[in-house]
This record gives structure tokens, sequence and C-alpha cells, in this order.
């Protein structure tokens, strides 16, 4: 037998294994366990395959998820990624905020790499965020102005979802009204936007003391509002070109869930400590990346999921600002930049970053590295009520052990002068960031493409995945091993 029928061997049993406990559809919630770009992609085209529905359920151009079609490595930021799989229906949820450029660009991308069937598989919820030129724009000021920047993307995000809870936004379902009603809706939004560029547009300053904006940007953003026939034209001619495949996402996610034979995987965006509710505020997004913000955005009820899985690397990654207690020394600077430096002045978060390729999918930006946390961890599982884990890049740790003659595992922190096992809530409040208590572990190891059993581990790396899994409350079920979406092991003994 194949390593790829094996593969669908073993998702077939998984799937078999969870539908003898739930009277409707199967459904697989994947999350990200910490702070993004945590290898949630891999997971879900390794259930997608015998999966009838997925759906992307939140967040927007700023989370990228890296797919692979046939050889070439692509990064989606909007379109899900069980896209890949030409049996699947792939649907863009109500909580996500859709860049119509990016999501135009995207789908031309997968038909030219041969997923040609994109445009009958590929829906969108008339009622998803539509996000403007003007929120990427206002994206960018409203972080400028702020003594503490969180360091967002730049994407719009915050602003699309400021424009919703204001009730002026736009939804998908508006890019189909005649244009003038769609020009009265954006002047409404800017009513409450343009001001603030009127005031700060001119005065605002990078953080090298250069103009946000320059006068002829700050003329095309004022356009927006003065004139927003021409914008109004634009986007309707988007909901034109778009028209076959927006749906009514309710009515077609209660067709998939309420027939017990069919297989629902829902595809988180970012992490749950990014979530505005149960993440590191401020250093947030703006949507609720967690299990319940995840099923909302998926139009499914609290009790849907079979098995919710929540996927960590077996190194830590965080890009931008914001706590990071097993951080490693690196040359990132405060606002997410690279200082320059000689290769002999390389700290070990610089080799990790450098040896694994660690830079945002969406941004480009160099991810801070560290240490594996058991605490975060820990909270993560209690928190986003985890049924399973997937432990990614154990491939990568087990090399980078061997480079450096050590890995380690934070099992606890020094806060306050004591020592704890959870995550303190107050960390804004006393400024302190609590200290890693770790476990060592001597040197690494080396995964071949033929070690497809989790016994067919080096020894040295199912200690590492053991310890790692001790105490967390969710198994690691799921182990990933490679770059490709074949390369991961399932435990199917921990079912």
């Amino acid at each position: 037998m194949s390593k790829v029928s094996r593969i669908q061997e073993k998702i077939a049993k998984a799937i078999w294994i969870m539908r003898q406990k739930t009277k409707n559809a199967v459904v697989i919630v994947i999350l990200g366990a910490c702070w993004g770009d945590e290898g949630k992609g891999k997971v879900v085209a390794f259930y997608a395959r015998q999966a009838d529905l997925a759906i992307r359920a939140t967040g927007g151009a700023n989370a990228g998820h890296t797919i692979y079609i046939g050889d070439h490595k692509i990064a989606t930021h909007i379109i899900p990624s069980a896209i890949v799989n030409k049996g699947t229906i792939c649907l863009i949820g109500r909580s996500v905020e859709v860049d119509i450029d990016i999501l135009l660009g995207e789908i031309e991308e997968v038909y030219n790499l041969g997923i040609e069937d994109v445009y009958e598989r590929l829906k969108i919820a008339g009622v998803a965020n539509v996000t403007l030129p003007y929120h990427k724009a206002l994206d960018k000021l409203e972080d400028a102005v702020k003594f503490e920047p969180v360091g967002t993307t730049g994407k719009g995000i915050g602003p699309t979802v400021e424009s919703l809870v204001r009730r002026t936004g736009l939804k998908v379902y508006d890019l189909l009204l005649p244009v003038k009603d769609l020009a009265v809706k954006i002047k409404e939004d800017g009513k409450f936007i343009k001001p603030l560029f009127d005031k700060y547009g001119k005065i605002v300053k990078d953080r090298k003391g250069e103009r946000l904006f320059t006068d002829e940007q700050l003329n095309e953003i004022d356009g927006y509002f003065v004139n927003p026939e021409s914008l109004a034209e634009k986007y309707h001619e988007y909901g034109r070109k778009l028209s076959k495949m927006i749906v009514d996402g309710q009515r077609l996610v209660d067709t998939y869930y309420y027939d017990n034979s069919k297989t629902i995987v829902v595809e988180g965006a970012q992490a749950i400590r990014l979530s505005i509710e149960t993440g590191d505020f401020p250093m947030v997004t703006s949507t609720d990346s967690n299990t319940l913000g995840t099923l909302s955005g998926s139009f499914l009820p609290h009790n849907a999921p079979s098995e919710v899985i929540v996927c960590a690397k077996s190194h830590f990654t965080r890009v931008g600002q914001g706590v990071f207690p097993t951080e490693y020394k690196s040359h990132i600077d405060y606002y997410g930049s690279l200082t320059e430096y000689s290769p002999e002045e390389a700290y070990i978060g610089d080799t990790m970053r450098d040896d694994d390729g660690e830079y945002g999918a969406s941004t480009g930006r160099p991810r801070r590295c560290g240490a594996p946390d058991k605490v975060l961890m820990s909270n993560s599982v209690r928190v986003a009520g985890a049924d399973a884990i997937c432990l990614n890049c154990v491939d990568q740790e087990g090399e980078f052990g061997k480079k450096v003659g050590k890995l380690q595992i934070c099992e606890k922190y020094e806060y306050q002068g004591k020592v704890i096992e959870f995550f303190p809530a107050d960390i804004n409040l006393t400024n302190e960031v609590p200290t890693p208590v770790y476990k060592d572990f001597e040197g690494g190891w080396t995964i071949t493409s033929d070690m497809e059993e989790y016994e067919d581990l080096p020894e040295s790396a199912r200690k590492f995945i053991e310890a790692f899994e001790e105490g967390l409350g969710a198994p690691v079920k799921y182990i990933g091993v490679g770059p490709h979406n074949d390369d991961l092991i399932i435990r199917l003994d921990k079912f």
C-alpha cells in the first residue's frame, strides 16, 4: 500500500470513530494554540481529503496559510486551505474580513496552478465583511498615533471591524446593490473616518520620523469619501464577478451539518492568544479567534465540534509585539524589524529563525523564536476546550537540537517571587514577564521520510513529544514531521 493510501485509510478511520459519537455531521475545528503560524493548514489539508465542506471562519488578509499545490508552495489569505482538495466545497464565513482585491488574486493563482474548479467550489457568505482601501490606510494611521503601537499587519482588519461595530460597514451582499446605493453606504462610513485623516493625516509620522502619508496618498484617501461613486463602481464590478459564489452561508452550512454522513472542517485564523476576547490584550487581533468565535463565524452551534484540534510548533514563534516568556534573544527590534549583525554575532533566536525559515506568510516579517511553553499551551487547551493537539515542526526541532546541543521545554514560571503553573492575567499591571523554568533535553534527532508511524520516530523525539504532552489535558494526536501536507503522523491509539 502506498503512503497516500495509508494516509487515506487513517483519515477514514479517524472520521469513522468520530461519526459514531454524533447524530449530525462530523465537525473538526482546527485552531492555532498561541500566536499563529502554527501549521493549521497541514491538518486542514489532511482532513479535507474526505471533507464535504471546509469553512474559513474568521480573520482576513492578515492571516497567511501556507499550502502546496503540486510542487508549488503558496500562501493564501482569504481562500480556505482546503481548496487543494478538489472534492471539497469551501466557504468563506461570516466573520471573515474579505479584501476583494486579494481574494480575486488568490482565485486566479490557484486556478492557474491547476485548481480549475475553484469558481464552482468556492463560496462566499453574503454577510461576510468587506475590507475597503481606506480601512487599510486607517489601520496604519491608528497604529502610528498610539503611544505603544500594536504592530498590526496594516491589512485593515481592525478598521473593518470598527465599521461593523459602528453598523456602517459593508457586507459582501452590498456589492450586488446598484452603484448609487453602494456609494451611499461608503459615504455613510466615511463620515466617521474622514475626520481622522483630516486631523492627523499630514502630521503623523512613522518610526523613522517621516510622514506616514504623502499628499498624493491623502488626496486618494479623501477621494474615497468626497467621490464615493468611483469606489462604488469598482466594488460593484467586483460583486458582479463574484456573484455566482455569493451564498446564504447559514443555509449552506445547515445542509451539511444536519446530515450525519457529512464531514465539515473548520479552519481558524490567527490563534487563541491573538483573540480579542482571550488573547494577550492589547497585542491581539480584532476578532475572536477562539473556539466560540470560530464556530460563530462558521454558522455552527457551540456544541457542533466532534473534535477541536489546537496546533502548536515544537518551537514557539510570534510576529510583532507582545509578551513571549520563552523568547530566545535575537536581533529583532521592538517594531519587529531585523537589525544588522554579522554571522558571528548571531544569537540563538537568529539561528533558529533562519534555519527554520521563520518569516511571516502574510508580511514576510521575521518571527521571534523561542522554546515551547507548556504553561501557555495548557492555558490554550483549556480555553479552547481542545480534544487534541497537533505538534508541528518536530523534524526541524530535532535538527536544531543536534546543531546547538540541547532543547528546552518550559514547564513552569517564576513570577512575583513564586513558582506558578498558570499564565498570570495581571502582566500589564505588574509589568513583569514570567521567567520560564525549563526542562532540558540533550541533543536532537533526525526524522526520515520512511518514518510514518509514531513508533518509527527516534526515541529522543518521542521522549520530547511525551514530555510536551504530559499534563496538558489533551493528547498529541497529530505530529508534523515535514513541510508537505502528507508529512503528518496520526496516532489512532489516542482516539
